[in-house]
């Protein structure tokens, strides 16, 4: 498998800085180690990683980086590797979807943890970090029905991108339903709609559905979301039933508190290649 980051947050639309957010997971990842307690997987022992550095993007030109980010994610999976991205503005979930589908033999699932609904059509008459769902679901093999959103709520959900996931019956479930029915309901119903007739899932994970007392290191904090703990426990979840490709997304280093925002950053995407390994969906079955 492969770590790639992308450091490009032109796609931003309020507080700059996810760019050096890879920089900052990379970092702070020293403080871990290939080993987890609870799971017993080594992952220096059960995977071949390598970190193929930064896809080169464009800072100021979204589209000509889209393009870029797309051919990048696009060449790790059609060699048949598992990519990790480390983003980068939210906006980069659309690129990397696209790569993902057109790597894939049939639909393309996905799975979004966030607080917003990133689904109107441009923001500030471009496509941005509060859009990629809209311009990913337009894919023929990536439609709207298999997309699940978990946690979204609260004062930044723009009413253009509640109307386009109502009109392409797209599924939300806010914080409050994940409260009411529980994470492991919400895990069960975000497989099964996500995984409804599709050959592959794609998991987005915007690090500012965590609670923004958390996670201060983001563009777009918002309170009321996720503990640290019910959000890993979801990406568990989620992640045992095979995933084609993983984002972690909108860690801004500049707003961040000793790396906090960066080490769960981090942690989330270990947790999920020890479950990917745990339950044999990594290393690849070719």
């Amino acid at each position: 498998m492969a770590f790639v980051g992308v450091p490009f947050d032109t796609g931003t639309t309020y507080r700059p800085g996810a760019r050096f957010g890879p920089q900052a997971i990379r970092r702070i990842s020293g403080l871990l180690t290939p080993y987890n307690f609870e799971t017993g997987v080594d992952l220096r022992e059960s995977l071949r990683m390598v970190d193929v550095g930064d896809v080169f993007v464009i800072p100021g030109n979204i589209e000509k980086s889209f393009a870029q980010i797309r051919k990048a994610i696009s060449h790790i999976k059609a060699n048949g590797v598992f990519p990790v991205i480390f983003g980068g503005d939210h906006s980069i979930g659309y690129p990397a979807l696209w790569a993902i589908a057109e790597n894939t033999d049939g639909k393309v699932g996905i799975i979004h943890l966030d607080r917003h609904v990133d689904m109107q059509e441009k923001d500030m008459d471009e496509r941005m970090h509060t859009t990629p769902w809209f311009h990913a679901t337009n894919i023929p093999n990536a439609p709207p029905t298999n997309l699940v959103q978990i946690g979204i709520g609260g004062w930044q959900v723009p009413r253009a991108g509640v109307k386009v996931a109502r009109e392409r019956g797209s599924t939300i479930l806010t914080i409050d339903d994940v409260e009411e029915m529980g994470i492991e309901k919400a895990a069960e119903i975000a497989l099964e709609i996500a995984w409804k007739g599709a050959k592959a899932v794609y998991l987005s994970f915007d690090i500012d559905s965590v609670d923004a007392g958390f996670v201060p290191g983001t563009g777009w904090p918002e309170p009321g979301g996720f503990l640290p703990r019910e959000a890993l426990k979801l990406l568990r979840l989620v992640a045992k039933e095979g995933l084609a490709g993983m984002e972690v997304v909108e860690v801004s280093p500049p707003y961040d508190i000793a790396d906090i925002t960066a080490l769960l950053a981090a942690r989330a995407v270990l947790d999920v290649l020890a479950t990917l390994v745990e339950h044999k969906h990594l290393p690849a079955r070719r």
